[in-house]
């Protein structure tokens, strides 16, 4: 049986990633190799900080994963998710479904929703003769868990 890094050598979308960023000019560099592994890995969205935790055996300093995932962005590689504190997530998109996500205010738990309903208003951006349309939807709320803890009395 191939041990979890031989599993991702091996992964498809990594290779799609890896292809993207040749296409585009980028070299690929074995920081941008164990920071794309590290959000594969992540299966969701996950923070530069927590990228950077996983990564510290690598020596892949912080400065250069936010240039990676700069750069990732731009390629269409990762999606930033918002918090509604100003903090940002970062999930892996090559190779999976456009989806959204709703996001504990108190916990920070993510879910994958799987359905877009905007899909079709940008159909209708794109019939208006506008290229390159995209959108971001989040939604926000209290979890389950979270809503069933007593509050804590000031």
């Amino acid at each position: 049986m191939p041990s979890p890094e031989q599993r991702s050598e091996n992964d498809p979308n990594l290779k799609q990633a890896v292809g993207m960023l040749h296409k585009a000019g980028y070299r690929v560099t074995q920081p941008r190799i164990s920071i794309l592994k590290a959000l594969i890995a992540a299966d969701g969205p996950i923070k530069i900080e927590d990228i950077h935790q996983s990564l510290k055996e690598e020596n892949c300093d912080l400065a250069t994963i936010y240039r990676c995932i700069a750069t990732f962005e731009k390629l269409g590689i990762v999606r930033r998710c918002f918090f509604p504190d100003g903090s940002s997530l970062f999930d892996f998109v090559v190779g999976g479904e456009h989806h959204h996500h709703i996001i504990c205010t108190s916990c920070q738990k993510v879910e994958t929703l799987d359905v877009c309903v905007v899909a079709g208003l940008e159909r209708l951006v794109h019939n208006r003769g506008y290229r390159n349309v995209s959108h971001m939807l989040e939604f926000f709320g209290v979890c389950e868990d979270c809503s069933e803890k007593p509050s804590e009395e000031a």
